[in-house]
């Protein structure tokens, strides 16, 4: 048999990647983070440009006021996520529930939601610590400038978490880390990268000023409270075989509460 070839001036026509083939460059990676962090700080500086347009800037400073309601605009951050990440799914030919790992039943996503939640223990107790150590007894910062009226806090317990789970874990442990993986070829590399950037994310949501210019303490203290929290959910990731549900359903328990708590005024 021989080979066929194309005609004279026609170029030959190649095999278009497969999804696997096409998810190993760090491309998406790349995208995916940068729209996160230019989400993050161009919706709270848009924020800033209309508070200070609309005459609401008197007696305060305006990048703290818009940071009070970090926790609701959070949701135009993971909306851009998700957006970003059906783009590079439908690119590359895969689906959303391919990102999720493996069938889990109901009854293994709530005894996994169950252990995941008790392995956070000992970060929630370092946060603690931190917080402490650094604000006393009073609130944490990004807790603390949180005022917004009552839809808009039903909205931070209702919505706010769900889009949290659906994009920012998606992102980094379903996308992220695996295209990484592919990329370089060895997982113990790969996951302290996703546990570096994954934090570093935080320093930019929200922003705040103190004594004239930004608060880099906070910056400082909001990747190192959340740093022992994303380390143990990595890790879990491949205990639970790269289930994502179990992860997703205590990550929802755990940001609802939080938001719950601060709309009752239990938190602060």
């Amino acid at each position: 048999m021989t080979a066929t070839r194309p005609p004279t001036g026609q170029p030959a026509v190649r095999p278009r990647p497969s999804g696997a083939d096409a998810a190993t460059g760090v491309g998406g990676v790349v995208l995916l983070v940068g729209t996160r962090v230019a989400l993050w700080l161009g919706v709270q500086l848009l924020l800033v440009g209309l508070l200070v347009l609309g005459g609401g800037t008197a007696g305060g400073q305006p990048l703290n006021a818009v940071a009070a309601w970090w926790m609701v605009y959070g949701a135009l951050v993971d909306l851009g996520t998700l957006g970003v990440i059906v783009w590079l799914l439908r690119r590359d030919g895969r689906s959303y529930r391919g990102l999720l790992g493996p069938p889990t039943p109901a009854w293994q996503v709530v005894f996994g939601a169950v252990g995941v939640l008790a392995a956070s223990v000992p970060a929630m107790v370092f946060s603690g610590e931190l917080t402490g150590a650094l604000y006393g007894e009073g609130t944490a910062p990004m807790f603390a400038v949180v005022d917004v009226p009552p839809l808009a806090s039903v909205f931070t317990v209702v919505v706010g978490p769900l889009l949290a789970e659906l994009a920012e874990l998606v992102a980094y442990l379903g996308v992220v880390l695996p295209r990484l993986e592919r990329r370089i070829g060895r997982a113990w590399i790969a996951a302290p990268i996703v546990v570096v950037i994954w934090p570093a994310e935080h320093a930019l949501y929200p922003l705040l000023v103190s004594d004239g210019g930004l608060d880099l303490r906070f910056a400082a203290y909001r990747v190192g409270s959340v740093l022992p929290f994303l380390a143990v959910w990595t890790a879990l990731y491949y205990a639970l075989g790269r289930r994502l549900l179990p992860i997703m359903a205590a990550r929802w328990v755990f940001n609802g509460g939080t938001a719950l708590g601060l709309a009752l005024g239990v938190v602060g």
